[in-house]
């Protein structure tokens, strides 16, 4: 049963979110938005699972309590195995895999995680088993609808992408102060903000329910801006 102090303790943890690096804005204009009712190429069929929006990550109830790495997520963890970038230019290795708030987005852009696959389907009484797949688009229930090829489907060697779950160090690669300030990024006013645990993580460059820039990034990219955000170059 979901007590009154469980409920509480959820809604402490998406406002303490909404403040940090992975702060929520509106996911209803995004991809993102998986739901019938969406613009995007990729989502159920229109009707399917009550045209429900946040349904495909989080839930309200029935979660998956083993993964960290986002409130109340509703999806399996990923279990395949990653190759990481390695030793980047200043020397610091990374992690053996990826950490939870990286593996969220890789839950779906590892291209082979099931996109269509939740803990807890939407309606009432529509529990089904971790990893279960439901209907999507054109895919019949029980069937799995991964990340079709292209830049969205990351896959799991990560050997040609930017590093995620590394420390991010000041005194290396040109990298600025983490309380060095930032204009117009989507939420974030330091490189402090951009970090989890200290570490750079997918959402540091992307966030998941910003609808203003391509590819969800926090700030356009003209003129190299998101990278320089960081690097002193």
């Amino acid at each position: 049963m979901v007590t009154f102090k469980r409920v509480v303790q959820s809604i402490a943890v998406i406002v303490a979110l909404g403040s940090s690096a992975f702060a929520t804005s509106n996911i209803t204009a995004t991809k993102h938005n998986l739901s019938g009712t969406s613009t995007g190429t990729i989502k159920s069929d229109a009707g399917d699972n009550n045209d429900e929006i946040c349904v495909y990550c989080h839930t309200p109830h029935a979660a998956n309590t083993a993964f960290v790495g986002a409130p109340l997520w509703n999806k399996a963890t990923p279990s395949g195995v990653f190759t990481m970038y390695g030793t980047t230019i200043g020397g610091t290795a990374t992690d053996a895999t990826p950490n939870s708030p990286s593996m969220a987005c890789l839950s779906c852009h590892d291209g082979v995680s099931a996109i269509n696959s939740m803990v807890n389907a939407p309606g009432s009484g529509g529990y089904v088993a971790l990893g279960a797949n439901v209907k999507f688009g054109a895919t019949a229930a029980g069937s799995a609808f991964v990340m079709p090829a292209g830049v969205t489907a990351i896959g799991t060697d990560l050997r040609n992408d930017h590093p995620v779950s590394i420390t991010y160090d000041p005194s290396k690669a040109g990298l600025k102060a983490t309380a060095t300030a930032l204009t117009g990024w989507a939420g974030a006013t330091t490189i402090a903000n951009l970090l989890r645990n200290s570490k750079v993580e997918c959402g540091s460059c992307h966030d998941p329910h910003e609808a203003t820039n391509g590819t969800f990034l926090r700030v356009a990219n003209t003129g190299s801006a998101l990278c320089i955000g960081c690097h002193a170059k």
